[in-house]
């Protein structure tokens, strides 16, 4: 069923292959997984927008501070896909080498949902990690987004550290690391789930992972004043018991 295919693109969106050149590619569910999600979806008409923004930054105690920021935004079936650095040189002094260490954690990769983690091996640190869902109404008009061109795996680098921009699990990852042994950092998205991390193992650190999912909704009063009309002609018809 048409419907079917319709509904299942708008849901699971986030979680299709970010390298394909046809990014918009839903699939049929059955109607054992249809009984679930009544009351849970929008036709597709109705959206304007889809948009996925993913942020990882990094800055060490001298101000310096790398990262990366993707925005993923689909109008009118129409994918693009940016990718912007996050660039701030610091005091030019150098942190001094990480002395702690942080063990295990292997066990949340393998999360499904969204699994956040901070941990810390040394002091004054700060991490954050955040994940954002809104749902927005539009006039028609497409949400403009900035940055350069999705070109396959990117990388940025300064005093800071080291971020890399990749296709994995058919989703988007960012990995990066900070110089000085100073820590890591990780957020990822696909296969239905998100995955933040921060290991921290030197001081005076602020780590942040942030993921905002929006979707825009056409404003369309004649299709509500339609919706209205019809439940108040179910209102009028005779009750009966089972």
């Amino acid at each position: 069923m048409k419907l079917k295919t319709w509904m299942l693109a708008s849901l699971l969106l986030p979680a299709m292959p970010v390298s394909a050149s046809s990014l918009f590619q839903p699939i049929e569910i059955s109607d054992a997984e249809m009984a679930t999600l009544r009351g849970r979806y929008i036709l597709p008409e109705g959206i304007v927008h889809f948009g996925v923004t993913m942020s990882t930054s990094w800055r060490n105690s001298s101000g310096a501070t790398i990262g990366a920021q993707v925005n993923l935004s689909v109008s009118n079936l129409t994918a693009n896909l940016n990718v912007t650095p996050l660039n701030t040189a610091g005091s030019g002094g150098v942190p001094g080498q990480g002395q702690g260490q942080v063990i295990g954690g292997q066990g949340l990769n393998n999360v499904q949902g969204i699994s956040q983690s901070v941990r810390t091996a040394g002091d004054y640190n700060t991490g954050e990690n955040y994940v954002d869902i809104a749902i927005t109404h539009s006039a028609g008009q497409p949400i403009a987004t900035t940055g350069q061109s999705w070109s396959g795996n990117q990388q940025f680098s300064n005093d800071a550290g080291t971020v890399q921009v990749s296709s994995a699990n058919g989703g988007l990852q960012m990995q990066l690391q900070a110089n000085q042994g100073q820590g890591v950092a990780r957020q990822s998205i696909g296969r239905g789930g998100i995955n933040q991390q921060a290991n921290i193992g030197g001081t005076l650190n602020q780590v942040r992972n942030l993921t905002s999912l929006t979707v825009a909704m056409q404003e369309n009063p004649a299709a509500q004043q339609r919706v209205y009309c019809n439940l108040s002609q179910l209102g009028v018809m005779q009750r009966a018991g089972y």
